[in-house]
Parts: C-alpha cells; structure tokens; sequence
C-alpha cells in the first residue's frame, strides 16, 4: 500500500489461482498434451505438408507449444507459411522473401536527405529508444553491442518502410522480440511479423478506432460474464468505460502481465484460432 493523501490510499494487488474449477474451464481442457517434437512430426506427411490442421489448433490452443520448436511452427501460425506447402515450397518461399526484405533495406538506405530526416523524426527516433531496452533481460538480446538488438532494429525500421500507413509505434518492439528469439533468421522474423500485424485480430495497432473496436469487444464480454462489474464501471461514467486500465494488456498482447513463458503460452493459444478468432 502507498500513502497518496492524508485521505486517500492507492492499494495496487493482484490475485492468482493455480487452478481453476471445471465450471469455470472449457469442457476440452487437459484433454491435449504440449505439441511436442514427436507429435509435430507426425502432423507432417512425406512432402511436409501439414495435415490435419484443426487438430493441431486444438492441440497448440489447449497445450501450447514445445519450446524447441516454436521456430519452426509459428511461422505457420503468423501466415508466413501456408499449411499446404510443401518443404520445398518453403524453402523456395523464403529464398523469394529474402530478396524482397533486401530490396525493402535498400529502399530504406536509399532515402533522400530530405526523406532521411523525415524518417529519423517519424520513425527511426523511436526504434532507436526502444530496442535498447527491449527484452534485455532475455540471454538473446543480453549485453552491449548485441547483434540481435541491430536486427530487430533493423526489422523495425524496414517494417514502417513497409508498411508506412502503420510506420512504428511505442510497443510494436515488445511484439517483434520475441518472434525473433525462437524463429532467429532476421527475414523470416520480418515477414512473420507482417503476418502478425496483418492477420492477427489478437494484435491492436495503435489506431484509435482499432483500439475503440477491441473495447467494443471487451466491453460486450464483461457485460456477459461479469454484469456486477460492467455496472460498476458504467456506474463511473464516460471514464469508466474507456478502461485505461487494459489498454496495455490490448496493445501488448499480455506481454507486461505475465511471466515471459505464461505470456508467448497466451500468444499461441490466440494465434490458433481455434473454434473462431475470439475463442
């Protein structure tokens, strides 16, 4: 608890439960084990197809994922990989995507002076506060002059050439770290991340309507699961039901809530899509 006033007092808590009663589970819950190297395999026919796909989104959104193969499956649940494709279909995708990421670079180091400076107030200003103090705790991104730190730098900035209408925002680093870590090659992490951004109702762009459209959502949930607490809030007027309060959680997908592990765990299960895009 902090002092604030002689009056008031400002109590900040949080409230944890190891385990939750099944009326308040879904009926499928432990069902469906981790997605593990074995069980990915045999997802895979001889060409490396993915089959079966709607178990594998059952499995992934109630189990998760193997750590040692989160590289190698996102990149299926970000779009950047079709399920269809074959292994050598992929291979020759991504050689496909690296000239792209190359031409979109050197768009990027081929601006004008005068376009240069526009970039470096807009866009290249921000990048540059924020990777150096992204995720740095994390072994990949850890010490002075880590490559890593460059490369996602460097994704960033080729993104907001990429994608001006969205450029950079604070927060979009807090999303791109963490794919970098598992999927590791700089191109792949980059056309992950526009699958991401692209396809991921999940994700909020900074936008106000995009975020006035996930509180519309979040809204209309609280008022069906939680009435005593949605009157609560409109019983506070306007200010209560623009719920500063998750904006956060909305921007960075949970990122700042939860450990690291349980945080990518909540990624997966919305990247699944499993049973619809709200599920």
């Amino acid at each position: 608890r902090t002092q604030v006033a002689d009056e008031k007092t400002c109590m900040q808590f949080s409230i944890r439960r190891p385990k939750l009663p099944s009326s308040e589970t879904h009926p499928e819950e432990s069902l469906y084990r981790r997605l593990d190297v074995a069980a990915w395999l045999r997802h895979l026919n001889a060409l490396g197809q993915v089959e079966e796909e709607y178990k594998l989104r059952q499995a992934i959104f109630f189990g998760g994922i193997d750590v040692s193969i989160r590289g190698e499956v996102w990149p299926f649940l970000l779009r950047y990989y079709s399920h269809e494709s074959t292994s050598e279909e992929r291979e020759a995708l991504r050689v496909q995507k690296r000239k792209e990421y190359a031409e979109i670079q050197q768009k990027r180091l081929s601006m004008t002076p005068e376009e240069h400076r526009a970039f470096w107030r807009n866009v290249q200003f921000t990048v540059d506060k924020d990777v150096v103090r992204t995720d740095r705790s994390n072994q990949f991104f850890r010490g002075e002059g880590n490559p890593n730190v460059e490369s996602m730098r460097r994704i960033l900035l080729n993104y907001a050439v990429y994608n001006p209408a969205i450029g950079y925002s604070q927060g979009m680093s807090d999303l791109v770290a963490p794919i970098l870590a598992e999927v590791l090659d700089e191109s792949d992490t980059f056309w992950c991340f526009v699958g991401l951004m692209q396809n991921t109702i999940f994700v909020s762009s900074p936008r106000d309507e995009d975020m006035e459209k996930q509180l519309l959502y979040l809204r209309e949930l609280l008022r069906l699961t939680h009435p005593r607490f949605y009157q609560h809030l409109v019983s506070l007027g306007e200010d209560g039901l623009q719920m500063l309060f998750c904006h956060r959680w909305l921007l960075l997908c949970f990122k700042r809530e939860f450990p690291e592990a349980e945080a990518l765990r909540i990624w997966e299960a919305c990247w699944a899509h499993y049973q619809g895009h709200y599920a």
